[in-house]
């Protein structure tokens, strides 16, 4: 058994390089407990991305992930009825506010 953490997987969510910070989706294996972890990035003086405290840390099983899974699609469906929303009713909704 290790105590280093195995990443396995990990993707780039966001790159803000005016801020030299990434948000990163890793997935990794510690002490033998596979994690799913959203942590903030910093570039440092050498030019590397080291991560931060900043982030959330979840365990890597079905009903977790399943969860996640379910949040993200209602957030997107609320994205996507919103754009549409203000793409059909704009002129309404600047009339509404305007009052």
């Amino acid at each position: 058994m290790t105590d280093e953490r195995d990443d396995i997987y990990e993707k780039i969510i966001l790159e803000q390089e005016n801020k030299e910070t990434q948000w990163r989706l890793v997935v990794s294996k510690f002490r033998d407990v596979e994690y799913l972890h959203l942590r903030k990035y910093f570039l440092d003086f050498e030019g590397e991305y080291k991560p931060t405290k900043e982030g959330a840390c979840i365990p890597f099983e079905l009903t977790s992930l399943s969860n996640l899974f379910e949040a993200l699609v209602e957030i997107l469906s609320l994205a996507e009825s919103k754009g549409s929303i203000e793409k059909h009713f704009k002129e309404l909704l600047q009339d509404l506010y305007e009052q």
